[in-house]
């Protein structure tokens, strides 16, 4: 219950609340990459949200590749890192 609530606020603060729910966190065959082409997004947003993904892999083991994987673009984040984060 209290992960709950928590999970809505950092939904409601990245503005992301109206997204869809999926069974599979990371689509198949999903390929990113770190060539840095593209427009580059705020890193510390970036960070601040890969490390809230991180703490809630602890209860949400199913999530955890896929924040691992995100995890890689963390230094210069570009917005096609940011939408497969969201």
């Amino acid at each position: 219950m209290i992960q709950e609530k928590f999970v809505r606020e950092v939904l409601k603060k990245f503005k992301i609340e109206n997204y869809a729910k999926v069974n599979i966190p990371v689509e198949y065959g999903v390929k990113m990459s770190n060539n840095n082409e593209g427009e580059k997004i705020n890193s510390t947003t970036f960070k601040s949200l890969v490390g809230i993904l991180r703490y809630l892999t602890y209860t949400h083991s199913n999530i955890l590749f896929g924040v691992g994987l995100i995890s890689r673009f963390m230094e210069i984040p570009i917005i096609t890192h940011y939408k497969e984060l969201k």
